[in-house]
């Protein structure tokens, strides 16, 4: 896994399948837009962000811009949801292109017994539920700075 800080101050994390933009928003809430396969590699980081901001804030919103993603591995679902049934002041809401993606989300609520995975197939609504938690909440473009752009997937 490799990290660039970006002029804006998130923080690019890439690999060969797949690349995540966090962006924290401060008060408990993230950004993250991802591309690509979401792999095992990426679970450490995304619980180490979403654990700053429980400590932090006392919680965790975190907003995924999914649309460019081709798939979350098994790893990367199992752990994430264990991390997420663990933490109960800790919420997703991912905008998604597929409606399989959606059905995943909906069966990671029944096995955290809660319905703390919100998935989103309109991008107005995404945000919406956004700004609820942020007044400027928008959707962000991924960066992928030209260096890295032949890495892109």
């Amino acid at each position: 896994m490799k990290t660039r800080r970006m002029e804006d101050g998130s923080v690019l994390y890439f690999e060969s399948g797949g690349m995540v933009q966090a962006h924290d928003l401060k008060r408990g809430v993230l950004l993250h837009v991802r591309r690509g396969i979401m792999s095992k590699g990426f679970v450490p980081i995304v619980k180490a962000d979403c654990e700053r901001q429980v400590r932090e804030a006392g919680r965790c919103v975190l907003m995924v811009d999914g649309l460019d993603v081709k798939m979350h591995t098994t790893e990367f679902r199992e752990a994430m949801t264990a991390w997420f049934a663990d933490n109960e002041t800790a919420v997703v809401h991912m905008l998604v292109r597929s409606p399989m993606v959606q059905m995943a989300l909906n069966v990671a609520n029944l096995v955290m017994g809660s319905s703390r995975a919100n998935t989103y197939l309109n991008v107005s609504e995404w945000e919406a539920a956004g700004r609820r938690e942020i007044a400027s909440f928008a959707r962000r473009a991924l960066v992928v700075p030209v260096d890295l752009q032949a890495e892109r997937t």
